[in-house]
């Protein structure tokens, strides 16, 4: 495996790094969080311009034709400008799962319409159980004729309050098998009979309980086939874990890197902290954590763009890079002492980034879990 970045990617890397350094200052990003939107129109529409939005939409649908390792490119520097925004939600929670199940009349109307930026989604998962199996679903479409009625509960939906459409995970049948009868149902946001309240996040990002009263949907509103729905739901929740992980990444590392300025130029007992033993030691955990993290996540998102099974990978990746990620930004706010609590100052943005993106999409224990048994069937097999 050669993870190393094409010419491309690097300049994406380079463009993407310049442009949120110029465009997305810490006093946006503050902006942002006390805003009632909790993003820019106008960055978003600058964003759109650059191909972001696109950037995994197929060229037949007006997309930049990029692959799954693009999109992580991208995502580590969204992490490492600590960026708000429907970005996540509407590229990979919405574009993904619209590529990989939606017919063709639904390619044509939602993706063109997500890559000039005019149209925002998102996905409506996660149940009050928060179990991502697929029997723990509760939120039900019972079908009369070719039409729907939607009702249940879902928990932290992001940006449900801006997006146009939520793809709601729901139960439309009966059948021997958890995974048979589940379907992602289109639902536009002005639907009578769906609610919105709004959640609050240590992170400051805009996440949402939505309900559906007896919402109104049709057949034509199920993403790809009715009652199968739930192969795109897993593949979907793989890609947007492992893109998470490299989020993670981005934000690791420039905590990391914050903190290594600071130890080299805060002065106690007339030499900088950096050259106690001890800052030294707890800086090289960080890079050791930083550059695992980089490893197990870039792997898990090479396996996924090749179409290779990476159940084990992804599993692996959330797990070590979450509890990483939280080691590196509390190792942070440890050298930095006070100022690092200090809410004009950057760090904060990270550690609660950390400790944000560690619960999405499952905590550590519950990828740790899912990575066990097939762990031990190679260790076996060795």
């Amino acid at each position: 495996m050669n993870f190393a970045l094409s010419d491309e990617q690097e300049l994406l890397r380079k463009e993407a790094r310049n442009f949120l350094e110029t465009e997305c200052p810490k006093s946006l990003v503050r902006q942002l969080e006390s805003s009632d939107l909790g993003y820019s129109p106008e960055l978003w529409r600058k964003m759109a311009d650059l191909g972001w939005l696109g950037l995994i939409v197929p060229e037949e649908y007006g997309g930049v034709g990029g692959s799954l390792m693009d999109l992580a490119v991208l995502f580590e520097e969204v992490g490492r400008a600590a960026l708000p925004g429907p970005l996540f939600s509407t590229v990979v929670l919405g574009a993904l799962p619209v590529l990989e199940a939606g017919n063709e009349e639904q390619k044509r109307h939602f993706l063109p319409r997500v890559a000039r930026g005019e149209a925002m989604l998102t996905m409506a998962l996660t149940e009050p159980e928060a179990d991502y199996r697929p029997g723990w679903y509760r939120t039900r479409a019972v079908r009369r004729r070719s039409r729907l009625t939607l009702s249940g509960t879902k928990l932290f939906v992001q940006n449900a309050h801006i997006a146009d459409y939520l793809l709601v995970v729901a139960r439309t049948g009966r059948t021997g098998s958890a995974a048979a009868g589940v379907s992602i149902i289109m639902v536009a946001r002005d639907t009578p009979g769906m609610g919105r309240h709004p959640l609050v996040t240590i992170a400051g990002d805009r996440q949402f309980e939505a309900t559906f009263d007896r919402v109104p949907a049709s057949i034509s509103d199920i993403l790809g086939e009715l009652h199968n729905g739930w192969p795109a739901v897993e593949k979907t929740m793989r890609q947007a874990a492992a893109i998470r992980c490299v989020e993670m990444v981005g934000v690791a590392q420039k905590a990391m890197e914050m903190t290594s300025s600071y130890a080299g130029t805060r002065i106690q007992f007339e030499r900088p902290i950096g050259s106690f033993q001890a800052v030294q030691h707890r800086l090289a955990d960080m890079m050791t954590d930083v550059e695992g993290a980089r490893w197990l996540s870039y792997q898990a998102v090479w396996r996924l763009s090749r179409g290779l099974p990476a159940e084990k990978e992804v599993a692996m990746a959330k797990s070590w890079t979450s509890d990483a990620c939280l080691r590196v930004t509390s190792g942070a706010q440890h050298i930095h002492g006070g100022v690092g609590m200090d809410l004009d100052y950057d760090l904060h943005y990270y550690f609660r980034w950390a400790k944000a993106l560690e619960l999405d999409l499952g905590a550590a224990p519950t990828h740790r879990a899912a990575a066990e048994p097939a762990i031990l069937d190679y260790l076996l097999a060795e």
